[in-house]
């Protein structure tokens, strides 16, 4: 009996279920079909396929719905499983998780209480995101509830290039709830960043950061330009950040990382170590 056969299959299902949810952006596809070779049961990864909603919700991901770019959100979900809506062209449709596929498309009612405010802040992001990220998809939703609008805004951005090894993508979440008469409200935002590059390595940057301000919403032009202003400054001040990070790092933190070359001043060659002595000593024992 091989070692992963005696894990208990609830353990094996977990071990599994945990390497979906760690899949790079741009590589879940992949992932699952390695997590499939390696539980060598499609049951087992049937019962883990329960994480697929997690995964495509928390990663923001993008899908073509009737030609146009979606999110697949969790606050966008019509059922917390495969249904999910998209507010800017207030269409619904049925997500499949492994082809990346949108089906049953629908059109679904908007609700007129509070699309003023939702329609003015998307159109107050697009000018930004138009500016700032050259591949953006995003959604602003919004419901009515005890008098309250609750706005909450979407962006995503990436780029693949599994050509040279690695994968990126960008992703924020901006939430703000008011009475339906206006007044200053409180905006909370949280901003993530995930980088893998995978040639000859591994290596993966995963960095997240929460802000939060008090906004004016007095009316929906104006509301819409204080929160898309602060989304502004905000995620502007966080990628400085970033990359003023990795200056300080490039000549501090990857210095010490890497290593020094051997005596020799060359690169070892580790498929001829075996025809070195303490390769073959090491290869012995």
């Amino acid at each position: 009996m091989s070692g992963l056969d005696e894990i208990p299959e609830d353990e094996r299902v977990r071990i599994a279920s945990d390497f979906i949810m760690a899949a790079p952006p741009g590589e879940f596809k992949e992932v699952v079909n390695d997590v499939r070779i390696l539980l060598g049961d499609d049951r087992l990864l049937t019962r883990a396929s329960s994480v697929f909603y997690d995964y495509a919700t928390e990663q923001f991901t993008t899908v073509k719905v009737d030609g146009g770019d979606c999110l697949v959100t969790k606050v966008g979900s019509l059922d917390s499983a495969k249904r999910f809506v998209d507010p800017t062209t207030s269409k619904s449709f049925t997500y499949n998780f492994l082809k990346n596929e949108a089906s049953e498309v629908e059109e679904v009612p908007r609700d007129t209480n509070v699309e003023g405010w939702r329609e003015a802040v998307q159109s107050a992001l697009k000018g930004y995101l138009d500016e700032v990220y050259p591949a953006h998809v995003s959604a602003v939703y919004a419901n009515l509830a005890d008098d309250m609008i609750n706005l909450t805004i979407c962006i995503e951005d990436h780029k693949y290039n599994p050509a040279n090894f690695w994968n990126g993508k960008w992703k924020s979440k901006w939430e703000v709830s008011f009475p339906t008469a206006g007044g200053h409200s409180k905006v909370t935002g949280n901003m993530r960043v995930q980088v893998h590059y995978y040639e000859d390595g591994n290596v993966q940057l995963l960095t997240n950061k929460e802000v939060e301000e008090s906004v004016q919403l007095s009316s929906p032009a104006e509301g819409a330009a204080h929160i898309v202003q602060f989304i502004k400054s905000s995620e502007t001040a966080y990628q400085i950040a970033i990359n003023e990070n990795y200056h300080k790092m490039s000549d501090t933190t990857f210095k010490a990382l890497r290593r020094n070359l051997p005596i020799t001043q060359s690169l070892i060659d580790w498929h001829k170590l075996q025809s070195l002595k303490v390769g073959k000593d090491i290869m012995n024992r």
